[in-house]
């Protein structure tokens, strides 16, 4: 039987999480093909205006999660920054996570996690990095805290510009993602390397196998 639906993207109005109306274009959408009714999911709708928000300011969809998280602040610590490369790994895993914990998961963009011997990575963190420094927005250093070249680890932090845009765009974020990355950041922050494996252990079993090293970067 012929499928009587077919995707599409339309272009649409709504409202931001602030009631303010905003147009935003190339939403997926199905089709009906007999009636011409279309379908929107909300998920895809909430990516829209997340990837609506990204290209205002030039960004990727997926730096929305990386900027929240640097901005935030975790208690008593600065904000806008993240001392340790693994505790970056990590936190934006967790923050996917807990976002699939309270079924918005596919509501915003984010990066893809892979298995690693330090375990679950962003695929595309470290290129993104670099590429935000160069826009200006980041600065990346290393700080050493041990003799060997090893034994040093990546600070990240966001710059005055960087500040600047990554407020106005944690204003318009909705309160349930501002919630999960505060919760995630202020949870991981203070932890070492070898508690925040002991926790990927215990809370995701299935990565134990594969995830045997520190992540000190």
């Amino acid at each position: 039987m012929e499928a009587i639906w077919e995707e599409t993207k339309i272009d649409m109005d709504s409202v931001d999480w602030k009631g303010n109306t905003i147009h935003l274009k190339r939403v997926p959408a199905i089709k009906n093909k007999k009636t011409g009714k279309i379908r929107v999911y909300p998920s895809e709708v909430a990516k829209a205006e997340f990837r609506m928000l990204a290209e205002r300011h030039n960004f990727q969809p997926r730096d929305i999660a990386l900027l929240a998280m640097l901005y935030v602040k975790p208690g008593p610590f600065r904000k806008g920054q993240v001392h340790y490369k693994y505790h970056l790994n990590k936190m934006l895993f967790y923050q996917w996570k807990e976002m699939e914990y309270q079924d918005i998961g596919e509501t915003f963009p984010r990066d893809e996690f892979e298995p690693a011997p330090r375990g679950p990575v962003p695929k595309n963190l470290s290129d993104d990095l670099k590429r935000l420094e160069k826009k200006g927005f980041v600065e990346l250093r290393f700080k050493q805290w041990g003799k060997s070249p090893q034994q040093a680890s990546l600070i990240t932090e966001l710059t005055p510009s960087g500040l600047s845009i990554a407020e106005k765009i944690w204003y318009l974020l909705p309160d349930p993602f501002k919630e999960i990355t505060l919760k995630v950041k202020e949870r991981l922050f203070p932890l070492n390397p070898t508690t925040i494996r002991m926790r990927v252990h215990r809370d995701f079993p299935e990565y134990k196998k594969t995830y045997v090293e520190l992540d000190r970067d």
